[in-house]
């Protein structure tokens, strides 16, 4: 498509009175055009078509013809501004911006509009379509609060205050009946397009800066060694939740989430600095290199796979959909006498804690293989292995009292 920036003027709307036609402005991109009333007029006489301009002999012709050049001007820098912050860019929305000159705020939908349609084009490269999804969610959430509380389907930037997000945090959790973290997340989401807002300078303050919002520490759940072992020792009588069984324990032993268990392909199984096969991909919701050394249970199960019928694609795993997975997954928690609330990510966090951590391997490599950008995430795993800390002081204890129980030697004069 046609993105480039079209200008020219034309003539309408003759007046009876003077015999003036008015100028207008027309501005196309991508085939859309929008008119602009430049507020000037002018006889068919003293208007030159050919160079958009108006003759010498019309007596406000010098100043009429700088206004022209000047909205002319104007279009192209507006244009030139968006190209340049590779955000997208409409005839509408020049012509908006021509038709609200001066310090009038812009509107938050309208903000997410444009927010959400910068990120749709970054699905694939640097967003998963799981975020942008979230955004138009977002989108609907902030919609619903409007009507509700101000009567009204938008409202101005300059009108958004630590009341209002205190406004909608509430809205979130007692009219959606939302739980306190995820309410949490979509106004951490709204942040972002406030301060995608802030970086196009439509807000000139950030109502954010009055406003905490704070997650409250959740316990992740995993399983222990011998749960994980029974899940891997259990025969199925159906192929659905042998496979899905498969990739679930596939998944304690690497710490993958489901998207890249679904998108894992063969060719990125590779050979580590060690000579070893290793995971060498990238994450999806982040597109964080992840390198994992693969561990024999892991292996065991690529060979197993191998031996089925080959996936589409050069994928390692045919995985079903992410809520037939979860079902499964509860069937199969049932048949094992699991207890917990089976879910697929739950062998993410087995794989942090019970695999790794609670196995001494140290934190820093821990993140490195869940493709943590911030090692505080990580941390997370880390407090809810009591069971390493008691098997550290009870050697720390064995050790303390073997010092005591051996005689100190006395040195001879």
């Amino acid at each position: 498509m046609d993105n480039r920036l079209y200008i020219s003027y034309f003539l309408q709307k003759a007046s009876a009175a003077t015999q003036k036609r008015t100028i207008y402005l027309s501005i196309i991109i991508a085939g859309k055009r929008e008119r602009v009333n430049t507020g000037v007029t002018v006889k068919d006489t003293h208007w030159d078509a050919t160079k958009s301009r108006i003759k010498n002999q019309d007596e406000d012709a010098f100043t009429n013809n700088k206004l022209l050049a000047a909205l002319h001007t104007k279009v192209t820098e507006i244009y030139t501004e968006y190209i340049k912050k590779d955000l997208p860019v409409s005839s509408k929305l020049i012509a908006e911006k021509l038709r609200s000159p001066g310090e009038q705020s812009e509107y938050l939908i309208r903000l997410l509009d444009l927010h959400n349609a910068y990120v749709k084009r970054r699905v694939g490269i640097e967003v998963s379509k799981a975020t942008y999804t979230k955004y138009g969610t977002l989108k609907l959430k902030v919609l619903g609060f409007l009507k509700k509380q101000y009567k009204s389907n938008d409202i101005a930037l300059d009108q958004l205050n630590k009341g209002f997000l205190m406004g909608f945090e509430l809205y979130l959790k007692a009219d959606e009946h939302i739980a306190h973290n995820t309410t949490i997340k979509y106004i951490q989401f709204l942040k972002r397009v406030i301060n995608y807002g802030i970086g196009m300078e439509w807000l000139k303050h950030d109502p954010f800066k009055a406003f905490k919002c704070t997650l409250h520490q959740v316990v992740r759940e995993c399983l222990t060694q011998e749960e994980i072992d029974r899940i891997q020792a259990k025969e199925f009588a159906t192929t659905r939740l042998e496979q899905v069984r498969d990739i679930f324990v596939f998944s304690c032993y690497t710490g993958l989430a489901y998207a890249d268990v679904k998108k894992l392909k063969h060719d990125e199984i590779v050979k580590g600095i060690d000579g070893k096969l290793w995971i060498q991909t990238f994450r999806a919701k982040t597109s964080t290199r992840v390198p994992i050394p693969l561990l024999p249970q892991a292996l065991a199960i690529i060979e197993k796979q191998k031996m089925k019928v080959s996936v589409s694609k050069g994928c390692v795993f045919q995985v079903p959909s992410n809520q037939k997975t979860n079902a499964y997954l509860k069937e199969i928690a049932d048949v094992c006498n699991i207890t917990k609330k089976l879910t697929f990510h739950i062998a993410r966090h087995s794989f942090a804690t019970t695999v790794t951590l609670s196995n001494g391997v140290p934190i820093e490599t821990v993140s490195k293989m869940l493709g943590h950008t911030n090692i505080k995430t990580t941390q997370i795993y880390s407090k809810v292995v009591d069971f390493k800390i008691s098997g550290d002081m009870a050697m720390l204890g064995d050790k303390l009292s073997g010092s005591k129980a051996k005689p100190s030697k006395k040195r001879k004069s």
